[in-house]
C-alpha cells in the first residue's frame, strides 16, 4: 500500500537525506535512489517502509510504500516516519533564526531541512547507539552500527530490497562477545551492550518507561547502566527522545558552537551549556542539529 504524507512547508526531502553519513549501509536506515528505507518492529510485526518525495520544497509531498496495514499500524508507521524524518512546522523556528545573523545564514543554507529528526526508533536502539558512539568519531560509530545491524538486525525482503530493523535486546543479549567484537566494538563496549541488552530482555529495565520521566530523572536512570553516564543520557534524550537538551560534554557539540559563536576557540562544556540554553531557548534541539549539519558541511 502507499500512504501520502504532506509535511508542512518548507520541507526539502533530498536535503534531509544528505544528513546520513553512510547512506548505502543499514544503520538501520538506508538511502538509495533518493529514497529512505528501513523496517520497524510494530507490535511484533516487522514492517518495511520506503519513503520518497514527489513534491517540491514549498509544496512537499512524501510517499510511503509499505505492506498492507491495519488502521492502527498505519497510524504508527506515519508517526515513526514523521519523527525520524523531522516532519513538522518550522515557520516559528525560522522566524527565530532570522533574528540572529549566524542562524539566518545557516537557515538559508539549510532551508527546508525541517525539524530535527530522531536517530533511533526506540530508546533501546538509542542507548545502544550512544554506547557505540562514546569517544569515537560519528562516522566510525555509524560503520560499527551498520556492521551490527547487518549481522544481528532483523530484515525483511520487500520489492526486491532488504529492509533492516535494529537488533532486538534478545539477539544482542544472546550474542557472544567475540561476535560483537567482530562488528568493530571494543571488548568493554561489547560487554556493556551485552549486559544492557540482557537486562532489557529479562525485563529488569524497560527503556520506553524513560519517556514518562523528567530529564534529570532520565539522566539518573541511564547513569545506572554500566558503561553509561550523563553524556550517554543527554545524547539519548536529544537524538532518540526529541527532548530539548544539549549534550554539552560532547566534543563535536563544543566544537560546533565554539566555531560559530566563539571564533573557533574551544569552550568548556559548562560555558557551552549555559550559552546554548540561554540563546536558543525552546528551539535549542532544532538549532543544535542545524548547526551540527552546517559545521559538518563546512568542515567536510
Amino acid at each position: 500500500m502507499i500512504i501520502d504524507l504532506n509535511p508542512p512547508p518548507p520541507y526539502n526531502f533530498n536535503l534531509k537525506l544528505k544528513f546520513y553519513l553512510l547512506p548505502s549501509r543499514p544503520t538501520p536506515s538506508i538511502v538509495k535512489d533518493n529514497a529512505w528505507l528501513r523496517a520497524f518492529n510494530i507490535d511484533g510485526k516487522l514492517i518495511p517502509v520506503k519513503v520518497w518525495s514527489e513534491g517540491s520544497v514549498e509544496k512537499p509531498k512524501l510517499k510511503i510504500l509499505t505492506v498492507d496495514l491495519s488502521k492502527d499500524e498505519k497510524r504508527k508507521v506515519v508517526k515513526l516516519v514523521s519523527l525520524m524524518l523531522g516532519v513538522g512546522k518550522v515557520r516559528e523556528l525560522y522566524s527565530f533564526m532570522d533574528k540572529d545573523e549566524i542562524l539566518k545564514k545557516v537557515k538559508n543554507r539549510l532551508y527546508g531541512f525541517g525539524k530535527a529528526g530522531l536517530m533511533a526508533s526506540t530508546i533501546f536502539e538509542g542507548i545502544v547507539k550512544a554506547i557505540i558512539q562514546q569517544q569515537i568519531s560519528l562516522k566510525v560509530a555509524e560503520t560499527i552500527t551498520a556492521n551490527l545491524v547487518e549481522k544481528f538486525g532483523e530484515k525483511i525482503r520487500f520489492q526486491n530490497e532488504n529492509f533492516y530493523d535494529f537488533p532486538s535486546a534478545q539477539t544482542l543479549a544472546e550474542a557472544k562477545i567475540e561476535e560483537l567484537r567482530k562488528c568493530g566494538l571494543s571488548w568493554r563496549k561489547a560487554g556493556y551492550i551485552k549486559n544492557f541488552s540482557l537486562k532489557v530482555f529479562e525485563g529488569k529495565f524497560n527503556p520506553e518507561n524513560l519517556r514518562k520521566l523528567k530529564p534529570n530523572q532520565i539522566v539518573e536512570k541511564i547513569s545506572k547502566i554500566k558503561g553509561a553516564g550523563r553524556w550517554t543520557a543527554e545524547l539519548v534524550m536529544v537524538a532518540s527522545m526529541g527532548l530539548n537538551v544539549i549534550p554539552a560534554d560532547d566534543l563535536g557539540v563544543r566544537k560546533t558552537i565554539s566555531y560559530f559563536y566563539f571564533n573557533g576557540e574551544l569552550q568548556d562544556a559548562k560555558t557551552i551549556k549555559r550559552f546554548a540554553e540561554e540563546k536558543f531557548g525552546k528551539f535549542l534541539r532544532d538549532i543544535l542539529v542545524y548547526l551540527l549539519f552546517a559545521y559538518r558541511s563546512e568542515k567536510g
